[in-house]
């Protein structure tokens, strides 16, 4: 009996793909321990004018019992008004969304700023406040409920509600009007209101005066960090701060000397981060490289082809021999040394950062309590191969091939990373309702074949002290050389 055939007829691909962010998946021991010790600021959060700013919208909110649409038209029309501040008032610190209401106001789309939609100054429903609804809650200026802002368990000063009274009674306008008699608000305007209860709150005290028994362990926390940032600066002049805290945490007898660190559990968990930030970074720099190695190739390579790659970047010598080339570790009283930073120059190479994942390794010999908890994310393993891509892995790869040449330690990890990635892709694989299933990774395998349509971020992941160094200026703590004595009062630091 003859058969009807009908078709063919072509269907839209099933699969989506788009780029994963933490292709390897090797960044959460150092993300979640950074999110325990900087309690308050994330990497996205720059700008202390916008915690007073949702402080004192949270009290208005409240007092007006604002449902949650209200109080997003007032966020979003407040935020707009501090953008135009700032265009007029400001030189260096901007406000955010500043250069997208510049590049509209050129266009002549001054209509309807704050309007959800292409002609508005945030594409985020909420504005700028989705970066720091959880800092702002975490440092209990604000909370949510149902939507809406409401006060925090630190009540907005009155100082900072009349600062921003006359900001809001323009928001609640049908029309913003004239923002230029406002200029208090910009972002460099000197000694505002909001600036005292705001170090206040970053440094745990009340009128400059640090009480214990009033704050909460994420209270102290910060304090704490903020207190070996300033040490740090205090001791490293002229240094930059970041590099200042790395350097006065991570390395040296400081923990056993200093006594702002010296039995300071914190402090002891910075180091393990610190030390533990360069191996994370080392993977993820040998991700891109290997990425880019598939773009360089038309965008499709076979294994073979990355092996030979990665082959021909690295010495021909045992990795016995490589590893005893590296430079030592800790000094004679094992206190550790700044061995990776010494490895790392412009631009990379990956034989410099397979040496900074051996030495990783090789600090789980001289790391011990809280430093090798923090090292390891929390988790400790004393036998074999450990977490995926951790330091524990890369011991037991080393042991592995200790008497092989290093290219086939080189393409262990090669083989390592494909592994990882192609987990964590299908770990977050979503199936929508239409059943299309979307993969988020950058790289991608057919038949024996990879694929590669962008590149990856090199980028090593924050640590949330850039951001509290800028806030920490902002506060009048600390000036591009040092800190002030106002620092140097309200957290305790003799010279």
């Amino acid at each position: 009996m003859p058969a009807e055939v009908d078709g063919p007829r072509w269907c839209e691909p099933g699969l989506d793909r788009r780029g994963g962010r933490y292709p390897l998946s090797v960044e959460a021991p150092v993300t979640s321990m950074v999110d325990t010790l900087v309690p308050g600021v994330s990497t996205l959060t720059r700008l202390v004018r916008y915690y007073s700013l949702y402080w004192a919208l949270a009290d208005y909110a409240e007092e007006h019992d604002l449902d949650a649409a209200a109080c997003q038209v007032l966020v979003r029309r407040t935020e707009v008004g501090l953008a135009l501040i700032s265009i007029t008032h400001d030189r260096d610190l901007l406000a955010h969304g500043t250069d997208t209401v510049k590049a509209l106001l050129r266009k002549g789309s001054a209509n309807g700023l704050a309007e959800p939609g292409r002609s508005s100054y945030s594409p985020r429903s909420w504005g700028f406040w989705s970066q720091y609804n959880g800092p702002s809650m975490a440092m209990g200026t604000v909370t949510v409920e149902a939507g809406a802002l409401r006060a925090g368990k630190h009540r907005c000063p009155a100082s900072v509600r009349r600062m921003f009274r006359p900001l809001v009674n323009l928001a609640t306008r049908e029309e913003m009007g004239d923002v230029d008699r406002l200029a208090a608000l910009a972002m460099e305007a000197p000694d505002t209101p909001d600036l005292p209860p705001l170090r206040d709150l970053f440094a745990a005290t009340r009128d400059g005066r640090h009480v214990p028994e009033e704050w909460s362990g994420d209270d102290h926390t910060r304090r704490a960090t903020l207190r070996f940032l300033a040490r740090a600066v205090q001791r490293m002049p002229g240094k930059a701060h970041v590099g200042a805290f790395r350097h006065y945490l991570a390395y040296g007898d400081t923990l056993d000397t200093d006594p702002v660190l010296i039995a300071d559990e914190r402090a002891r968990a910075w180091r393990g981060v610190l030390l533990r930030h360069h191996s994370v970074g080392a993977w993820r720099r040998m991700w891109a490289a290997l990425v880019q190695q598939v773009l360089d190739k038309s965008g499709t390579a076979t294994r073979d082809d990355l092996h030979a790659w990665i082959s021909s970047e690295v010495s021909d010598v045992t990795v016995r021999e490589f590893a005893r080339s590296l430079p030592p570790a800790v000094d004679r009283k094992g206190y550790p040394l700044p061995a990776e930073e010494s490895l790392l120059g412009e631009p990379f190479s990956p034989e410099a950062d397979l040496a900074v994942l051996l030495l990783g390794a090789r600090r789980l010999e001289h790391l011990e309590g809280r430093s090798l908890d923090a090292f390891l994310g929390r988790r400790r393993s004393s036998s074999g191969r450990g977490q995926f891509l951790d330091p524990n892995w890369v011991a037991f790869r080393r042991s592995e091939h200790e008497d092989r040449p290093l290219p086939e330690l080189a393409r262990a990890f090669v083989d390592d990373m494909i592994a990882q990635s192609r987990r964590v892709a299908l770990r977050k694989l979503r199936v929508g309702d239409d059943g299309r299933m979307t993969v988020f990774s950058k790289l991608h395998e057919r038949n024996g074949r990879y694929f590669a349509e962008q590149a990856e971020g090199a980028g090593n992941v924050g640590l949330r002290i850039y951001q509290l160094s800028a806030m920490a200026e902002q506060l009048g703590l600390f000036t591009a050389d040092g800190i002030t004595p106002l620092c140097a009062g309200l957290l305790g630091l003799a010279g």
